[in-house]
C-alpha cells in the first residue's frame, strides 16, 4: 500500500486524538467560580488553578503538558485543575486578589494556600515541579 502524505497526516491525527482522549479521561477539571474556588481552598486538598483563554497557544500547550503528566499516574492522575477564563475574570475583584497578571498563569495550592506559580511556562519539567510542590 502506498502511503500518501494525506494518509500519514490522517493517521497521525487519529493517534494524537486517541492519546489525548486517554489523558483527558483521567482528568478532574472543574470550571472556575469564586464560590467553587473558595470551596477548594477550604478543603485543603491539592489543586491547580489554570488561568486560560480559548485563543491562547501558550495556554493550550500548558493544558497538553498537564494532560501528558496525568497519564504518568499518581499524583498527577488525580490532580484537580480549576480553569479560570482570563477573558471573563481579567478585571474582576477575585482576579486582582489572586494577583493574576495575565493568561497562561498556573497556580498550585495545597493545605489551603498557594505553594507556587508559573506564568507562561510550558516545559514539562517546570509544570511537574510546580505540581510536586503541592504533594
Amino acid at each position: 500500500m502506498k502511503y500518501t502524505r494525506r494518509v500519514i497526516l490522517a493517521l497521525t491525527g487519529l493517534i494524537t486524538l486517541s492519546f489525548w482522549a486517554v489523558a483527558e479521561s483521567n482528568a478532574r477539571t472543574v470550571g472556575f467560580t469564586p464560590a467553587a474556588y473558595k470551596s477548594l481552598v477550604k478543603s485543603g486538598k491539592p489543586f491547580m488553578l489554570g488561568v486560560h483563554t480559548d485563543w491562547c497557544s501558550t495556554c493550550d500547550r500548558q493544558k497538553r503538558v498537564i494532560g501528558a503528566l496525568r497519564t504518568k499516574g499518581t499524583p498527577y492522575k488525580g490532580l484537580t485543575v480549576m480553569e479560570m477564563d482570563w477573558d471573563q475574570y481579567r478585571g474582576s475583584k477575585i482576579g486582582r486578589q489572586l494577583r493574576i497578571p495575565r493568561r497562561s498563569t498556573l497556580i498550585m495550592y495545597s493545605k489551603g494556600r498557594e505553594v507556587g506559580r508559573i506564568i507562561a511556562g510550558t516545559s514539562q519539567s517546570s509544570i511537574k515541579k510546580l505540581i510536586d510542590k503541592g504533594y
